[in-house]
Order: structure tokens, then C-alpha cells, then sequence
């Protein structure tokens, strides 16, 4: 297996590579820039993004487009590193892609103002999908790590989330997601036992490792190795992130934009997707050169854990040969 052969296959192994430039399958748009909690493995208190809130000029010219090519799309977030149930036009954000024929819609959330009002909005506003961030069952773990967040307000807007989902739209799926840590690395089993109970076959529990930000969480501390530095980042073939004022970063790890792509203003997403810088960083990251990139050189973001998402015996056999 080839890096070309590696990341269509991680990516959509029905496409290929040129395939894949066409337009990005993922997207994520931050329509708010801020968060009610301030969790230890958060990039917070190193933002230093002065736009908090996407204005609807921003969010037209952007869902617009996407709404025009509906069919490249796989999923669009409305969320990237803020809480996005702040944002109080979300629901409506959201139903504009539903009406307009895409499904596909996302958020991640902390939980804690998952309300069952809010619940209830969300359902009928169509929702896709929704990504519950909870990382302990366990009140005292659970509260140093979601720092601000109350415990039992968090479980109790998931439980009746769950409850209204199955009533309301049955068809949006929920992720239910802990970010594994030395603090609950040793919740899994029960952690997955309890969330079974409420969740159907379309959704999923998992874990996802914690993970450096491309080399910039202070005081990252691994629970597991990485093969991921050793490999191109499927996140350059695959995903296009927009900030609060219409900037788009290198990824979803760049988050005070110091590797810029453009701005969705200056120019249309096909144009973003496909722009000389985009390209050139494609071309470092498949002739093993991404160190050039600083960001990218130790990044392990897209390493998650639980599943085979990649060929070990390939990504093995990678990083032997860059010893």
C-alpha cells in the first residue's frame, strides 16, 4: 500500500485521489468562537481569534455554495472549537441545509446546555448527528476534566436527549464520545456498558485518545503511542475548516489560523480546495516532507482509538523506515 492507495482508503475507497480534490467531503463551520467550559485538553486559553460569532452574511455566502454542490458532501459540522449550542441561531443554521436537501448536518457538544427545550429544537430543526462529550461516569473525574460543567446536569440532558430522539427523529444519530486520558483510561468497559442502554444500532460509542493540537496543548501527556506523525493527514484530502469571519486554516488543529488558506470573501470553497498553497502542502505530506509544515510534524489528531482505521502493518512498516 502506497500513501495515494492509504488515504483513499481511509478517506472513500470509492474515489481516488483526483477524485478527491474535486470538493471537500467534510466540512466544519465555528459559528460561535467560544465555550462554557475550560477543559485541560482544550487549546482555549491560547485562542486568540477576535471574531466569536459568525455573522449571517458569513454563514450565507458559505452555506450557499455548499448547498450547491450537496452532492460532493458527506457531512457539514456546525462546530469546530467552540461550544455550538451558544450559538443561538444554530437550530436555524440547521434547517437551512435540511430544507435545502442535506441531511448530513452535525454538532459536538459538551452536554451541559443540552436542555430538553433545546433537545426538542434541535430534533425538529432535522439534525443529522450529534457528538455528546463526556468523558467520565464518574462525578469527581468527570468535573476535572469538563472544568465548569456540572456532572448530573450533563447526564441528565443526555439520558433525555436519547428519549426525545427516539420520539422526535429517530433518525439522527448520536455519537456518544470520551476523550481517553489518564484520568478515565481505565472507564472504557463500564463507559461503553452504560451508554448501551440507551443508544440503537445507528450510533456509536467510542473513544478518542488524547491528542497534542499539532504540538501545541501544554502539558500534552499521551496515553498511547502514534504511528500518525509518521503518515500524511487524511484531513488535507478530505475536510475544510471556516472560522467565525470566513477564514479557512490549514485544519481543524490550526486554531488561531497560523497557517492561513484564504477567506471564503476573497474566494468560492472549489477555489480554497484547490488553491497553489493547499496542493503544495498535499505534496509535502505525500513525499514525507510535512515536517516543513510545523504543525503537522508531530500532529496525532486523527489517530483515534478503539478502531482499525489504518493498516498497522502499513503504518508500521512507515515509521520503521523513517528511523
Amino acid at each position: 500500500m502506497n500513501f495515494e492507495k492509504y488515504i483513499v482508503n481511509r478517506v472513500d475507497p470509492k474515489q481516488n485521489l483526483e477524485g478527491l480534490l474535486r470538493f471537500p467531503k467534510y466540512v466544519e463551520i465555528e459559528t460561535v468562537n467560544a465555550c462554557n467550559a475550560r477543559c485541560p485538553m482544550c487549546t482555549i486559553n491560547d485562542w486568540k481569534r477576535n471574531y466569536p460569532v459568525m455573522k449571517d452574511d458569513v454563514f450565507n455566502k458559505i452555506s450557499d455554495e455548499l448547498i450547491e454542490n450537496k452532492n460532493f458532501l458527506e457531512r457539514v459540522s456546525l462546530y469546530r472549537d467552540g461550544e455550538p449550542l451558544i450559538d443561538k441561531k444554530i437550530t436555524m443554521r440547521i434547517n437551512k441545509f435540511k430544507e435545502s436537501g442535506i441531511d448530513s448536518t452535525s454538532i459536538a457538544t459538551n452536554v451541559a446546555l443540552l436542555t430538553e427545550e433545546k433537545s426538542y429544537d434541535l430534533l425538529n430543526s432535522g439534525l443529522g448527528m450529534i457528538i455528546m462529550s463526556i468523558d467520565s461516569l464518574k462525578k469527581k473525574v468527570f468535573e476535572k476534566i469538563r472544568v465548569r460543567l456540572k456532572f448530573e446536569e450533563v447526564l441528565q440532558n443526555a439520558i433525555k436527549f436519547f428519549e426525545l430522539r427516539n420520539k422526535i427523529n429517530p433518525n439522527c444519530r448520536v455519537w456518544v464520545r470520551m476523550i481517553r486520558q489518564e484520568e478515565n483510561y481505565n472507564e472504557w468497559e463500564e463507559y461503553f456498558n452504560f451508554w448501551k442502554k440507551y443508544t440503537s444500532e445507528q450510533d456509536r460509542i467510542y473513544f478518542h485518545n488524547i491528542f497534542n493540537w499539532g504540538g501545541q496543548l501544554k502539558n500534552y501527556k499521551p496515553v498511547s503511542g502514534s504511528f500518525e506523525p509518521n503518515l500524511p493527514c487524511i484531513s488535507l484530502w478530505s475536510l475544510m475548516v471556516f472560522f467565525a469571519n470566513g477564514d479557512v486554516p490549514l485544519c481543524n488543529v490550526d486554531y488561531n489560523n497560523k497557517y492561513p488558506v484564504g477567506n471564503i470573501f476573497k474566494n468560492s470553497i472549489k477555489e480554497l480546495w484547490n488553491s497553489k498553497i493547499s496542493n503544495l502542502r498535499r505534496k509535502y505530506h505525500l513525499e514525507m516532507q510535512k515536517d516543513k509544515i510545523s504543525i503537522c510534524k508531530n500532529c496525532n489528531v486523527w489517530d483515534e482509538g478503539g478502531e482499525e482505521l489504518i493498516s498497522n502493518d502499513f503504518a508500521e512498516k512507515v515509521s520503521l523506515k523513517n528511523l
